[in-house]
């Protein structure tokens, strides 16, 4: 849960673009930065160019994330530093394998990303995760199914990191389940309601559920 806001301070307009979309996706709370008195107090405060630096060298108060590299770890450690912390204890990947692959992650049980894509998309993804997300533990978990099983097979042998087969039963909305959809309608948030997007809910359970760790 997001509890400090993030400003953002941007001189690349195609690294400002990049991070924009990503903040939106994620529904984190952000402003941009136009003087240092506008600074909401005790905010998160990223940026690319020094010169934004040294002008909010006297707010104290700020959490100051210098990212000249446009290095992706640098926004994500500004993104998880809202939360109040440095890393996730553990960053969790649930998978609704189907035609397409749909996923969630969710860091300490927060949903962080979620996605529809292929194979290869995927693949990218997880690259994304492991390298840009502090988190001090990370592990998948597939819906067991013939795809499933398949895809498990195929990123066993891209990444060596623990890998879950969890029941499907039960990932699906119902009706009568209503209690416990409206509870994953708000950790899910961002207008995905799980009645009009049934893959992103499935793979949100998967994520959730105790699995069968394969190798």
């Amino acid at each position: 849960m997001q509890r400090k806001h993030l400003v953002i301070a941007i001189y690349d307009p195609e690294w400002f673009i990049r991070v924009r979309e990503l903040l939106k996706k994620r529904g984190v709370l952000f402003s941009y930065f136009y003087s240092p008195l506008e600074v909401p107090f005790s905010s998160v405060f990223y940026t690319d160019h020094r010169e934004f630096v040294d002008s909010i060298s006297e707010r104290r108060d700020l959490l100051v994330i210098y990212d000249p590299e446009h290095d992706c770890r640098g926004i994500e450690q500004a993104v998880i530093a809202t939360y109040l912390i440095e890393s996730f204890r553990e960053l969790v990947v649930g998978v609704d394998p189907g035609k397409y692959i749909t996923y969630v992650a969710l860091g300490d049980g927060t949903l962080v990303d979620y996605g529809k894509t292929d194979i290869l998309g995927f693949i990218e993804e997880l690259k994304y995760f492991l390298k840009c997300i502090p988190s001090q533990s990370f592990r998948v978990k597939i819906g067991a199914s013939p795809k499933g099983l398949e895809l498990v097979q195929v990123l066993s042998k891209e990444f060596r990191i623990p890998f879950e087969i969890v029941s499907e039963e039960k990932t699906s909305p119902a009706i009568e389940s209503r209690d416990e959809i409206r509870y994953i309608a708000e950790k899910m948030r961002r207008g995905l309601r799980p009645f009009r997007f049934k893959d992103v809910y499935a793979a949100y359970r998967i994520a959730l559920k105790k699995g069968v760790e394969v190798s």
